[in-house]
């Protein structure tokens, strides 16, 4: 069935597939990271900032300037890639739609109209890649902002750690 689909569509949606699958990689490592690897990079990087910078020298400031915008460097890595990607995809769609539309403009001068039957491959690589990269941009866009809400409350949350740990303005 799968075979069937990258038959129908055309070379373009190998391209789509590989975009797909980069982002699918950027997603996965950015959620394991949030989901798992957060609080034990955030407490050891904290305990050791606090150790070398104690309260009573550093102002909440100063550890924006360096702890809070190093936290926000690593969580947001990748995630200019992941919007490049995903703002490709509706570009590699259409360039599926011209690639299926130059075929059946190929049909139509040597057949004429008359063969409705032999237009229909051309059709079908014109709107399959169109419509699997508008699937996938929605469902990348969706992710993006989900990440982008959850790097957020990370960032706001590591700041409330340190205004407990006894850093003010």
């Amino acid at each position: 069935m799968l075979d069937d689909l990258f038959t129908r569509g055309g070379p373009v949606l190998f391209l789509l597939f590989l975009l797909t699958f980069l982002i699918f990689i950027i997603l996965v490592n950015k959620y394991s990271f949030l989901y798992f690897d957060r609080d034990l990079w955030l407490k050891e990087k904290f305990k050791n900032f606090v150790k070398e910078n104690p309260p009573s020298s550093f102002t909440l400031k100063h550890v924006d300037n360096t702890f809070i915008a190093g936290l926000k460097r690593i969580s947001n890595e990748n995630i200019k890639l992941l919007d490049g990607l995903i703002g490709m995809c509706p570009m590699i769609g259409l360039l599926g739609t011209v690639y299926g539309m130059i075929e059946v403009f190929e049909v139509l001068s040597f057949l004429g109209t008359g063969n409705p039957r032999a237009m229909s491959s051309g059709v079908a690589k014109a709107t399959i890649p169109t419509m699997a990269s508008m699937v996938i941009t929605l469902f990348g866009l969706y992710f993006r902002q989900d990440l982008s809400y959850r790097i957020d409350n990370y960032i706001k949350e590591a700041t409330l750690l340190f205004k407990k740990e006894g850093y003010s303005h």
